[in-house]
């Protein structure tokens, strides 16, 4: 049997910690940390139970030693491994990530329906064939498959829905030069699954969905897991991809052309009517004119460092998502699930399969969560809209029903 001191130490570079991070996570000084992977200390039983709540495991398992190596189904490990320089404080969404798509498979053979989930690309994909031209020809591909034109794409769930590959919401970390901003799993069981750091403004929560999209779609022949973090040719080719289906070529000349503006753009506010209507982040509009030569390089560098988009977009009377000025990740709750995985709990408290209790706790919700999906009131009498019914009348009289 191991010594407690090198399990200690090997469950938490395990985890993906550092001793900084377990000091600050239990309160200590990283100095105890220390002591106890040295050996010199030893943790009492209130900290032993802590260290294995933050390190996934039971406290059993440290104190004999068990679970420590890489499991071969251990998916969250395996995510955390693809990169080095990870921010700690990305290790529980990332964990949570995994946990969810194991719940949503358990939840699936509970119903005994079908998760219907993407486990191989529809699209060609040659690593030789990677230039620009390549990935516009791919982003365009897409397009065409779901149908989508060259306009903007107003929600981009339903697109992943459309595709069997599920969507997940988590806090991964605001700093992205150490957070990830998401991550591409092929899971065993629920096939592709997408994960979104929370902890990011909307538009660019949009453009990793397009971006993990790359890696589903045109990386997954090579690989069953992508940590989006850091640089390399597949982050380049699906940084390209995003812009590309966000933003299509067609689709912004089109724009361009139907309003009047010049080949060449120097306003902001032309911009940000730009950004505001392909619905992504003024970075992503900004880039994606640059590429196109819509903005000279000296106007490009002037606008980047001066223009403050947000307001600017206020004053122009666009309406500000509240998470474009401060992050939440609260306020997410149960739209952080995949459509998919809404429906099928809704079904099962419906069917009677679960309590709404039973179906809260199981997914790590409160009931009101469970009561917003069913479609009821929250509390008391809830009024229906006069406008509903004068709707229905109108339609009724019409004839169309």
């Amino acid at each position: 049997m191991s010594k407690l001191d090198e399990v200690l130490a090997r469950a938490r570079a395990r985890a993906h910690y550092s001793q900084d991070d377990v000091g600050a996570a239990l309160g200590i000084n990283r100095v105890m940390v220390s002591y106890w992977e040295a050996g010199t200390r030893t943790p009492n039983d209130r900290q032993l139970s802590a260290l294995a709540r933050l390190y996934g495991i039971e406290p059993a398992d440290l104190v004999e030693g068990r679970h420590l190596e890489p499991a071969p189904n251990d998916l969250a490990g395996m995510l955390l491994r693809a990169e080095d320089d990870v921010d700690p404080g990305a290790v529980p969404g990332i964990r949570d990530f995994v946990h969810f798509l194991d719940r949503f498979a358990e939840l699936a053979r509970t119903l005994g329906e079908p998760i219907r989930g993407l486990t191989q690309s529809p699209f060609v994909f040659r690593q030789k064939f990677s230039q620009k031209d390549d990935i516009r020809r791919k982003a365009e591909e897409v397009r065409a498959y779901l149908g989508l034109g060259s306009g903007p794409i107003s929600d981009l769930d339903p697109v992943c829905e459309t595709l069997g590959v599920a969507v997940y919401r988590a806090p991964l970390g605001s700093d992205l030069s150490r957070a990830p901003s998401g991550a591409f799993l092929s899971h065993p069981e629920v096939g592709y699954a997408i994960l979104v750091n929370l902890d990011m403004t909307p538009g660019r929560r949009r453009f990793t969905v397009a971006h993990e999209l790359a890696h589903a779609l045109f990386h997954s022949n090579e690989t069953n897991r992508v940590l989006s973090h850091g640089r390399g040719p597949r982050e380049s080719f699906a940084d390209a991809f995003a812009g590309e289906f966000l933003m299509p070529s067609e689709g912004i000349r089109r724009f361009a052309e139907e309003v009047g503006l010049p080949p060449r753009i120097v306003d902001p506010i032309d911009i940000v009517h730009m950004q505001r209507y392909f619905k992504v982040s003024w970075p992503t509009a900004l880039v994606r004119l640059r590429q196109m030569s819509a903005i000279a390089p000296d106007r490009y560098e002037e606008l980047r460092a001066s223009v403050r988009p947000v307001s600017l977009a206020r004053a122009l009377g666009y309406t500000i998502h509240p998470e474009e000025d401060a992050q939440d990740a609260e306020r997410w709750r149960i739209q952080r699930f995949p459509m998919s995985f809404r429906r099928m709990l809704r079904q099962a408290v419906v069917t009677e399969v679960m309590s709404p209790p039973t179906a809260a706790s199981f997914a790590g919700l409160a009931v009101p969560d469970i009561v917003q999906i069913l479609g009821q009131p929250l509390g008391g009498a809830e009024q229906e809209s006069p406008y509903l019914q004068a709707e229905f009348n109108e339609f009724e009289a019409s004839g169309v029903v």
